[in-house]
């Protein structure tokens, strides 16, 4: 059997150009509605996708951070989202989840993204993040990690 190497699994978190992670992702049957159209809470799970996979690429590991050893560690979750669906998506194409970071506040963080089919845009989103310590309380952004996303 062979093992996945670091590389490949790099390569699947997507690119950084520009100051922009860019997420290739699939539609897939299980993604449709019965006409082949992508249901509008899929588009949610390809957002998610592309911060969650921006994060990875940075070298953010949020699960060693879900379990708190270190002092900074925090958790990301999601306070406000504000999505416009402008144009649907449908099976077997290939979108590209497109996400940047608009602005860091005290304990969260502004990140916009949006979806496009080649070069029609179909999703556009503002998502605001909160960062959260052990306790489950607001806490400021890690220094290392606003470092890493402000140098994208």
């Amino acid at each position: 059997m062979t093992e996945f190497s670091p590389h490949f699994e790099n390569s699947l978190a997507g690119v950084l150009e520009d100051g922009i992670h860019i997420l290739p992702v699939r539609v897939y049957y299980e993604d449709t509605d019965a006409g082949g159209i992508v249901y509008y809470a899929n588009y949610l799970k390809y957002l998610e996708r592309g911060r969650s996979d921006m994060l990875r690429l940075l070298g953010v590991d949020q699960m060693g951070m879900l379990a708190f050893e270190q002092d900074d560690d925090v958790q990301f979750v999601v306070r406000r989202a504000e999505v416009d669906y402008i144009s649907p998506a449908r099976l077997d194409e290939v979108l590209l989840v497109k996400t940047g970071i608009e602005k860091f506040g005290g304990a969260s963080l502004i990140m916009a993204q949006k979806i496009y089919r080649g070069d029609v845009l179909l999703v556009s989103a503002v998502i605001k993040a909160g960062i959260l310590g052990q306790t489950g309380r607001p806490v400021r952004m890690p220094e290392k990690i606003k470092c890493l996303m402000e140098n994208i």
